[in-house]
């Protein structure tokens, strides 16, 4: 811990918690976890350790995203992308995640204008069917989600199917799994299969100041347009 209480060297020992959320290994282990947590996530963790990557993402979606529908953050936990989105000027956004807890905090967050930052929120476990129709959203966007859990690169397929024709999406993977996990042959095969389009895969920080060296610091953000 730095002199500065608010802050926290991004490349000291994992928090509490991160260690156990990377460890999980089913839905319930998932829920239970963030049951727990979902009270001091930002507080004891996104903020003292500058956890940047909710805006990087948002700042990718923008820049690849210039329609008014309706957008997806997948796995939205306490709503730190969807307070990203509404900054920057996307007027419509629906939170998916499996954590009660996490959901409550995100529901209760409210952008500039007052109004709430999501629209709905919605409990769903993402490792398998969706309950939306096809071709429902024209943006998807999930940090945090795809890490060492219980998240495989499978779910993918459910989040193409619910967005439409000429989604821009932006997926960050934990980058020391983005290889072994298959999550970039899987994004490769679905280029290759004409699912999706124009792909594009950035290595970027998770923690501002977090050096590189440690592969669990970085993310692979991968943007796409779905076809």
């Amino acid at each position: 811990m730095s002199g500065d209480s608010a802050t926290r060297d991004p490349n000291a020992d994992e928090p509490i918690g991160l260690a156990e959320a990377y460890s999980v290994q089913s839905p319930d282990d998932n829920r239970a976890l963030y049951a727990k947590w979902a009270e001091t996530y930002e507080s004891e963790f996104t903020v003292p350790r500058r956890y940047i990557v909710p805006r990087t993402a948002a700042e990718m979606l923008c820049e690849g995203f210039a329609g008014s529908g309706p957008v997806l953050d997948a796995g939205c936990g306490t709503g730190l992308v969807g307070e990203q989105l509404r900054q920057l000027g996307v007027a419509v956004v629906d939170g998916f995640d499996i954590s009660t807890g996490m959901l409550a905090k995100a529901r209760a967050k409210t952008a500039a204008d007052g109004s709430p930052v999501y629209r709905v929120t919605v409990e769903v476990d993402l490792t398998g069917p969706i309950d939306v129709a096809d071709d429902t959203y024209a943006a998807i966007i999930s940090t945090g989600m795809f890490t060492h859990g219980h998240v495989g690169p499978d779910s993918i397929a459910e989040l193409l199917r619910i967005a439409r024709p000429g989604a821009f999406c932006v997926m960050g993977v934990n980058a020391s799994i983005f290889e072994s996990n298959g999550f970039r042959d899987r994004f490769e095969l679905y280029e290759a299969e004409g699912l999706i389009a124009g792909l594009e895969v950035q290595h970027r920080q998770v923690y501002e100041g977090a050096d590189g060296s440690d592969l669990n610091h970085m993310a692979q953000i991968a943007a796409f347009t779905v076809v």
